[in-house]
């Protein structure tokens, strides 16, 4: 079992020696971007002019939008992640484009990363009988309650692969701070706080969360406080 997360970010995408300062889930995408509805579809009206104006990147999100799941689907999960900004096409749509699967947002002393993971085919099982079904579950059983870790001592744990979606550098990083944010109508709770990260092009995401101590700790962690 390969282990994802901190660890598998800072395998296989981290410099030497470049420390992680915050690791943010993005399973869920919000886009308060001109020109666009919240789940990255292009505003009524404005098809024309905003599709024109997105490029490769943003038509993916908003392709991804339409053909997936969100907060309109009938889900009420308060979103991840929100991509903000005076226009469609700029360094937040980049960080917040459709991936398939897993994938987070990395902070390091020199850069702000979206990075996925890396999905590896499933290897078929071999076929077995009932007798080799139900004693296969019986060690599992007896694993699971004896406490056998399935990281063996002193061998070296594997970890997943991830890959760059899109990444900014610390230069193009504005500034960092607590922030509130006001959700649609759709979320049961709609008074949220956020660590917010602006880009020097005047868009930004929020990295959402329950409370402003939650928030003061990420602004913390941010700066390499934690």
């Amino acid at each position: 079992m390969k282990l994802h997360g901190v660890l598998a970010v800072r395998q296989s995408w981290c410099r030497p020696g470049e420390p992680i300062l915050l690791c943010a889930g993005t399973g869920s995408l919000g886009f308060d971007l001109a020109g666009l509805d919240w789940r990255g579809r292009p505003e009524r009206g404005g098809l024309g002019k905003v599709a024109g104006a997105l490029g490769n990147v943003a038509a993916g999100v908003v392709d991804a939008a339409l053909a997936g799941s969100g907060p309109e689907d009938g889900g009420a999960d308060t979103p991840h992640v929100v991509a903000w900004g005076p226009r469609a096409d700029g360094i937040a749509t980049r960080l917040c484009q459709p991936v398939a699967g897993v994938s987070w947002l990395v902070l390091t002393p020199h850069r702000l990363g979206r990075v996925a993971l890396v999905e590896e085919p499933a290897e078929p099982e071999p076929e077995k009988s009932l007798l080799g079904r139900v004693s296969g579950l019986a060690k599992s059983a007896r694993d699971i309650f004896g406490g056998k870790s399935p990281y063996p001592p002193h061998q070296p744990i594997a970890t997943a692969e991830v890959t760059t979606v899109a990444e900014v550098g610390r230069e193009h990083i504005g500034g960092v701070a607590p922030a509130e944010r006001k959700l649609p109508r759709q979320y049961q709770t709609r008074d949220v706080h956020a660590l917010r990260v602006s880009f020097v092009d005047g868009s930004g995401v929020d990295v959402l969360t329950s409370s402003p101590e939650n928030a003061r700790r990420l602004l913390v962690l941010a700066n390499g406080q934690g």
